[in-house]
Order: structure tokens, then sequence, then C-alpha cells
């Protein structure tokens, strides 16, 4: 029985781990948008990257970019905390900015621009945050 704990004990933290991890990216991902959208970075090579689409921050959608870009930026740090933490709020916040990055790269995806890294990344962090376990150790969902 002790053993079946410690399994489960082991995979739980694998799961955090890879939840992390795959937060992390996005927030590289988010990063290297920002750094394109303020001229660090150039655009052709780095353009593809990002989750959320670059325009010039000379007009209202870029700016709106820029806006969402550091929202999601934000909420993916603060996820990360929330998850290191073990609180149920870090898996909400996880999941909503998770399937938030997702509905936008399907939006990007079906424009006929898909961002393959990010519809990945994005998709392992919701399929790992799904599991029964984690949900189990942060408090949410069905416990049965």
């Amino acid at each position: 029985m002790d053993e079946a704990s410690s399994s489960q004990t082991s995979t739980t933290g694998v799961g955090i781990f890879i939840i992390v991890v795959s937060t992390f990216l996005r927030v590289g991902l988010v990063a290297i948008g920002l750094l394109v959208l303020v001229g660090v970075l150039p655009t052709d090579a780095y353009r593809d990257l990002t989750p959320i689409p670059i325009h010039g921050l000379d007009t209202a959608i870029g700016l709106v970019s820029a806006g969402l870009l550091v929202g999601l930026l934000l909420m993916s740090l603060g996820s990360i905390w929330g998850l290191l933490r073990r609180e149920p709020w870090g898996w909400t916040l996880s999941i909503v900015t998770a399937g938030f990055v997702l509905t936008l790269s399907l939006a990007t995806w079906m424009a006929g621009e898909p961002n393959y890294l990010s519809m990945l990344i994005n998709s392992i962090t919701v399929l790992f945050l799904n599991q029964r376990d984690l949900r189990a150790i942060f408090g949410v969902g069905a416990s049965g």
C-alpha cells in the first residue's frame, strides 16, 4: 500500500514538473513576442513563435497585442507560482491561460497562420492538468 502511495506521489510530481516546464516555455514564447514587438528581435525570424499575432505598436491592434502579451506573461508567471505552491487557483489560472492560448492558436490556424509549437505546448499543459491525480492534489474537479 505504501509503494502505491509513493508511486502516485512521484507520478504527481512529474506531472507538476511537466506543467511548470511547459508554462515556462509559454513564458519564453511570450517574451519573444514582446521583444519582437518592441523591435529588439527581428520580426521575420521570430514572428511565428509568438502565441499572439504581432502587429506594429503604431496601430490600435498592435497596442492590443502588446496588452495581451503582457497579460499573458503575468498570468503564466502567476500560474507557475500557484502550481509550485499547489494552490487551487494556480491550477485554475493555468488551465484558463492554456485554454486562452489554444483558442488563439486555433484562430490563427483557421486564418492560415498556424503556430504549431504554441499548440503543442498548451495541449500538453491541458492534458496533464486534467489528470485525475493532479486535479485531486489541487482540490479541483470531481474526486471520484
